[in-house]
């Protein structure tokens, strides 16, 4: 389908595995380590469970937010979790962790369909952008995280 998206980031995490899997997990967070992204989560804290739901307004560097629910489907902690999406993006993402040198590989994977009226007509034109924004995204959350971390580290 010309609105259905698959992407795999991966990071290396500066942190060992429980504490990489408890900040990644956290997505009450976000905004404050990936705010360039993450404009509001609200919704159930604490670490990735089952039926954990939040309300998420997101953005890209493209003008125009998402609003989305995120409900973690399963979590297995702390090696990995998934979660379903509805509202702007349907679907479903993942992220696992493996501990590293230095540190923690996590993969995240992202099936979004994209509903939002308009973005979602444009898809087809437009998918080299769309992925190219959601590549902006993930550089910011990335390095949003390691400043955290170096930050904590002090």
């Amino acid at each position: 389908m010309y609105n259905e998206y698959r992407f795999v980031d991966r990071w290396f995490v500066h942190a060992p595995l429980e504490e990489a899997y408890e900040v990644v997990g956290d997505t009450l967070g976000y905004p404050a380590w990936w705010g360039d992204v993450f404009v509001s989560v609200e919704g159930d804290g604490g670490p990735p469970r089952p039926g954990r739901h939040v309300q998420i307004v997101s953005r890209g560097l493209l003008p125009y937010l998402l609003r989305w629910e995120a409900e973690v489907a399963d979590a297995e902690a702390p090696h990995r979790f998934s979660f379903t999406m509805t509202g702007d993006f349907v679907g479903s993402g993942s992220w696992s962790f493996e501990p590293a040198e230095g540190g923690t590989n996590a993969v995240f994977e992202f099936r979004p369909r994209v509903e939002k009226p308009g973005v979602k007509q444009l898809s087809p034109l437009l998918k080299p952008v769309f992925r190219w924004n959601h590549r902006w995204a993930m550089v910011r959350g990335e390095r949003g995280l390691d400043a955290l971390l170096a930050r904590a580290a002090r």
